[in-house]
């Protein structure tokens, strides 16, 4: 049995000592909220937090946090002060060190995972999870909090992003009729070459100069773009000899391009995208074409997963993912205030600042709704 520590002062629990044990049994991995999964570890705590969430709203005061150390000094409605202290590198050191001992099998079929983990001598099954719905939310989530200029030359974009979970740096190359990654991420070095299907064919329609109103498509499957010019004839340009920039703001893609077309000429190509949506939109489908297996051996998942571009085979070291968690909370320092329903933060992570308000109404339904959905 594995025992996780999470136990802020005595006057928080108004006990002694409060220690949170986690049994990673058949009610933790069927947890399919913040809620269900708190009670995996331990019911009490469980009705204690969504007390606490209940009253929030009503509740003035302040959160101090150093070094991912958050501790609170908050006074209820009803007079009861609210202290305590939180460790979240600690906390989530603690998860890896689980993780590390952690072995089992994962399955992925038509996007439905299933999975049997055993951690320290208890062994549990996940329920068939659909990860559609969970995937869509997580890129839309992770797409319009990218504020970046990505160039791209010779059909290749290249990566240097900061993102929630860690930095993302390589190569993404569409042209030459295959999709070539080369890419260091918080899940490890994804390396891939896939080809495009013959239907991976996607129209578009712009206005040049000279010429009016055009409708064309970018076949990467043939590694060109196809625009037919009527009296003009038909023009066809490698993928290979675009270059330009994609300007990436509030889930906006906002491409700026210059597209050859023959004797020293190029003609300016600018557009806007709902990026966000439609890649949110792409991935849940994509998923659920999904199918494949894997094998976790002492907190590293190694898998095999076939998908409509191909085979993808790759490592992800959950033991280093969830560390890196912990030194990212450990570079957290500021203040939430907390008054009138609002939480407002002043903040700042190895990410930036963040600044902003949380309605304090919202905590409690937050925490029963679901992460993702069982089947």
């Amino acid at each position: 049995m594995a025992s996780t520590d999470l136990s802020p002062n005595q006057d928080f629990f108004n006990e002694e000592e409060a220690v949170v044990e986690f049994i990673p049994n058949e009610s933790f991995f069927s947890s399919s909220s913040v809620l269900t999964l708190l009670t995996a570890f331990d019911p009490d705590f469980a009705d204690l937090v969504a007390d606490l969430a209940s009253a929030l709203p009503d509740a003035t005061g302040q959160i101090s946090v150093g070094d991912g150390l958050f501790d609170a000094n908050l006074l209820l409605a009803d007079g009861t002060a609210l202290t305590g202290t939180f460790d979240a590198p600690t906390t989530l050191r603690g998860f890896a060190d689980l993780a590390a001992v952690s072995d089992g099998t994962v399955t992925l079929n038509g996007g439905i995972l299933e999975a049997a983990i055993a951690t320290d001598s208890q062994t549990a099954t996940l329920p068939p999870v659909d990860l559609s719905a969970a995937a869509s939310a997580f890129v839309l989530d992770a797409i319009n909090a990218i504020d970046a200029t990505v160039p791209f030359a010779n059909g290749a974009f290249t990566l240097d992003l900061a993102t929630a979970l860690g930095p993302i740096s390589g190569t993404v190359d569409v042209a030459g009729g295959d999709l070539n990654l080369d890419l260091a991420t918080p899940f490890g070095q994804l390396v891939a070459d896939i080809d495009f299907q013959e239907d991976a064919v996607f129209p578009f329609a712009m206005a040049l100069p000279l010429v009016g109103d055009i409708n064309g498509a970018v076949d990467f499957n043939s590694g060109n773009i196809m625009v037919p010019l009527g009296v003009y004839g038909d023009l066809s340009v490698p993928i290979s000899a675009v270059s330009g920039s994609l300007n990436l703001a509030d889930g906006l893609a906002s491409l700026e391009a210059s597209v050859p077309v023959g004797s020293g000429l190029s003609l300016p190509v600018a557009t806007e995208l709902a990026i966000g949506p439609l890649a949110s939109e792409y991935v849940a489908g994509f998923v659920q074409d999904l199918n494949g297996t894997g094998t976790l051996t002492d907190g590293i998942l190694d898998a095999a997963i076939e998908s409509p571009l191909g085979l993808f085979e790759t490592t992800f070291d959950v033991v280093a993912f969830t560390n890196q968690g912990a030194d990212f909370f450990a570079g957290i320092d500021g203040v939430i205030d907390v008054s009138g329903g609002i939480a407002t933060a002043s903040l700042t992570t190895p990410l930036g600042p963040i600044d902003g308000s949380v309605d304090l109404a919202t905590v409690a339904p937050a925490l029963e709704a679901p992460v993702a959905g069982p089947i």
